[in-house]
């Protein structure tokens, strides 16, 4: 099969297409028939050499991957079947032709998506979901601040958080990626570079930050620096904040 592979460490004139070994499926593991891979912040890191894969996980690149089942390893559960449309996320191997996944962490495709569609869901937008809804329980009406807006994860929030019905805030590091947010849906955007954008969040919210709860519950002390901002609106709202790691300057 085919990859997309590097010798060195470097820039994307570094990458070329490599016939490599077809994985074979293990024990409880399926092999999957690639036609649509994204790219992440980590491919690009490793791609440089700044992220070396995890022990034991492929080299080649590609953190998600959607495809067709190919081909079903020894002690499958009989949940798939070969041809079957699928999604997965990977700790690597997804751009290239065939990648093995234990079937525990394959995901069906949506009927009305394509797989280029299905191939940027595991990564940031099941992040994004899990973020919003089984950590932070956002709910209607609810103002959310995303870090890094303009990410992958931050995109994935934006509109998430629009879907609940509730306000998108983000911070970002230049004017052309907060653009990219308000496009995507964001309420409001501050540029964390060249201003406290913990006083504009607050400006724009009139939210009381003194007490603890009403800031979210996973700990929004890392992303105020200097402090807990407050504010002498009134109490009961609560400003969720969520984040991920800066984007490719």
């Amino acid at each position: 099969m085919f990859a997309a592979y590097f010798d060195r460490p470097g820039g994307p004139e570094n990458l070329y297409m490599k016939e490599v070994v077809k994985p074979d499926p293990g024990e409880g593991e399926v092999l999957v028939r690639v036609f649509a891979s994204a790219l992440n912040r980590a491919d690009l890191l490793q791609r440089t050499g700044k992220y070396p894969p995890p022990k034991g996980a492929s080299g080649i690149l590609g953190l998600e991957a959607a495809g067709s089942v190919a081909e079903l390893g020894p002690g499958c559960s009989g949940r798939w079947k070969v041809g079957d449309a699928v999604m997965a996320l990977l700790p690597g191997g997804g751009q290239a032709q065939f990648v093995t996944v234990p079937e525990g962490l394959l995901m069906p495709v949506p009927k009305d998506m394509t797989y280029t569609q299905a191939a940027a869901i595991p990564e940031a937008w099941l992040a994004a979901f899990q973020l919003l809804h089984f950590v932070g329980k956002v709910q209607e009406g609810e103002r959310v601040l995303i870090h890094a807006g303009a990410s992958g994860v931050g995109m994935a929030a934006i509109q998430l958080v629009r879907l609940a019905k509730a306000i998108p805030i983000v911070t970002a590091g230049t004017q052309e990626k907060l653009e990219a947010t308000a496009k995507a849906g964001a309420a409001a955007g501050f540029n964390h570079k060249k201003e406290d954008f913990s006083k504009k969040v607050l400006e724009f919210t009139q939210v009381q930050g003194a007490a603890g709860e009403s800031l979210h519950r996973g700990g929004a002390a890392p992303f105020f620096p200097r402090g807990l901002p407050t504010s002498p609106a009134p109490r009961g709202q609560r400003l969720r904040a969520a984040g991920h790691r800066q984007g490719p300057q």
